[in-house]
């Protein structure tokens, strides 16, 4: 991949701001409004892509075989794709290694047949990364594998017709920004001296006659060439997802859409062509955990551990319990979620990818319904999961059931039919509290267990007509009220230009660059009637931050000193006062600055509402 973040900047280049991400560009996507108007070529383009909602990132190269390991060494690199770059490995000595590339192991049928079996839709197979070599029978350069390896065989046509027999649509990945192996590409300064670099951004060299003649000339001599021979060698391919397009500029981007369009005008193209807003979708920062909607069409990219290509040391799986949570959630919001596997360079999966993978294409073979072809429910959020939507169907994705058995669904304003388990049994009793908030009776079915395993359940409510809901979010005590309400800085909206979103990666789901006490951030919610709570703000703020902010609500004001927690990323809680909202209605909560001191205020992660027993 080339998210910025994990090519893992010399300690030179990281200076200022920690967790840039210039090559993925997920910063301006986060800001990015949602879009409704598209013409009727995007409608046709995107329809399997909306029903599909999961896919199959296969992350496969010469770097499989080192496995992030260079002359008996670790490479320090989340990526083991990234080994060339970071090992700085001469273009002669990385060559010798991809000579030895010889997975004889592969088998394309059992790779689809095994993501068929996990309910994955679609299939992205890296045919180039970063380091120049085609993983298929490449006519424009003999560096693939090919016509370099003792291999010789062409693992992207044997995944086209396993696709084909198995009814998954196979997309393509081709890095076509960047190339390590070519003297006029991006990337490669030890190599090629006078060469674009790695994180050198497209003001650096756009003016530069030499650098801007020689990259363009690699763009028309060696990645468009190989961008067409795969869309009319391949059949009918589903999507082209490109990388490290803001290394591009907004013209060569277009080149490349226009390019796919005219060879195949059904062939979706990712916003990474160049940044948003081109592309059909829009894409997420890698291994992004914390999202937003950044438009009608986008989607979140993750891996089972932390690299994409094959690195033998890395053994930080996520659960499938954690995989089947950021289906759901990314589904809520109307994305889709792409799951990478990398596989060993002997051709194999790892068998703990594979089991992960199975575990969730079990959980989706009694849950699918409220996955595929589903999307954003108009209701809100509700503090016990998720909800997503499908034709007239409210699906209820329960991750941790309330204690009292009773499942208060947030801001539903249509008739409901009957509700249901996907899993099986009797429908479940519900009643109304006031006209727009549903209880589901789950003590009175035996379902106050529901999860026992950790995996969400689901539950179906078919409503009559179309669902129609409020999408505030619900504070309120009594029955199916939380004990605490967790409002993430995600969910809320920011008021500025200068504040934004963190990356949303893991422990980077806070707000950052707050330097104007005019700048803030509100969330909206609506109480059902009186409550109050305790509130606490959870932040990170180093000795070169600091100062003083307050949370308004309902005419309210509770005024704090920032503490310094040890740093910005060391996020600690503290209790600010109460909040008592007197009557039912909506409300908004703000964060303002009163005085900064320092470089920035602080850097806010989520905001917590304790409930007050009365």
């Amino acid at each position: 991949m080339g998210d910025q973040t994990d090519l893992q900047k010399p300690d030179s280049v990281q200076a200022g701001r920690p967790e840039e991400n210039l090559l993925d560009d997920p910063l301006q996507a986060l800001r990015e409004k949602p879009e409704t108007l598209h013409d009727d070529a995007h409608e046709r383009r995107i329809a399997w892509w909306r029903e599909a909602r999961l896919g199959l990132f296969i992350h496969w190269g010469p770097y499989s075989l080192p496995a992030g390991v260079w002359d008996g060494k670790e490479v320090e690199a989340s990526y083991s794709e990234h080994l060339m770059l970071r090992a700085r490995i001469p273009v002669q000595g990385y060559e010798e290694m991809a000579e030895q590339f010889n997975p004889t192991a592969f088998d394309a049928g059992q790779w689809v047949r095994t993501a068929k079996q996990a309910g994955l839709k679609y299939i992205i197979f890296t045919a180039k990364h970063h380091d120049g070599f085609a993983m298929y029978d490449s006519k424009v350069s003999d560096y693939s594998i090919v016509r370099h390896t003792p291999f010789g065989r062409d693992p992207l046509r044997e995944l086209e017709d396993a696709c084909r027999e198995e009814g998954l649509v196979l997309g393509i990945y081709y890095s076509h920004a960047m190339d390590w192996h070519d003297p006029d590409s991006q990337g490669n300064t030890w190599d090629y001296p006078g060469n674009i670099g790695a994180y050198d951004d497209v003001d650096s060299w756009i003016h530069d006659e030499d650098k801007r003649t020689r990259f363009d000339h690699y763009l028309h001599r060696k990645s468009l060439p190989q961008v067409r021979e795969l869309l009319t060698e391949y059949g009918k391919v589903g999507l082209m997802w490109f990388d490290c397009g803001g290394k591009l500029t907004r013209e060569q981007g277009e080149l490349f859409l226009s390019t796919v369009h005219a060879l195949q005008q059904d062939c979706l193209v990712n916003s990474r062509v160049w940044k948003s807003p081109l592309g059909d979708y829009a894409n997420t920062s890698d291994n992004q955990l914390e999202t937003r909607t950044i438009r009608q069409d986008w989607e979140n990219i993750i891996t089972l551990n932390d690299s994409w290509g094959y690195k033998k040391s890395d053994t930080n799986w996520k659960s499938p319990v954690s995989i089947i949570r950021q289906i759901i959630d990314v589904v809520s919001k109307n994305g889709n979620l792409v799951i990478n596997v990398g596989p060993t360079g002997t051709g194999e999966w790892d068998p703990v990818s594979e089991q992960i993978l199975l575990e969730v294409g079990d959980w989706l073979r009694v849950n699918g319904d409220g996955i595929y072809g589903a999307g954003a429910s108009p209701t809100a959020k509700p503090s016990w999961g998720r909800c997503t939507l499908k034709g007239q169907t409210l699906y209820l994705h329960v991750f941790e059931p309330p204690a009292d058995g009773h499942l208060v669904v947030p801001g539903l304003q249509s008739r409901v039919e009957r509700i249901y388990p996907l899993a099986g049994g009797d429908d479940l009793p519900f009643e109304w509290l006031g006209s727009s908030d549903l209880i589901v009776r789950l003590t009175e079915n035996g379902l106050s267990g529901l999860n026992a395993d950790g995996k969400p359940s689901v539950l179906a409510v078919e409503c009559s007509g179309s669902v129609k809901g409020s999408p505030v979010r619900l504070l309120m005590n009594g029955e199916g009220a939380a004990n605490v309400y967790e409002l993430g800085v995600f969910e809320s909206e920011i008021n500025g230009s200068t504040l934004r979103y963190d990356t949303g990666k893991k422990n980077r789901d806070n707000l950052l660059d707050w330097t104007d006490e005019r700048e803030y951030t509100a969330w909206s919610v609506r109480t059902s009637g009186p409550c109050t709570f305790t509130a606490h703000l959870e932040y990170g703020c180093g000795d070169e931050g600091g100062g003083c902010f307050m949370l308004k609500a309902s005419g309210q004001t509770l005024n704090a000193e920032v503490q310094s927690t040890g740093g910005p990323y060391a996020f600690r809680r503290f209790e600010l006062g109460e909040l008592h909202f007197p009557e039912a209605g909506e409300h908004s909560i703000e964060l303002r600055a009163e005085r900064i001191q320092g470089e920035y205020l602080m850097q806010p992660r989520k905001l917590l509402l304790e409930q007050v027993s009365t």
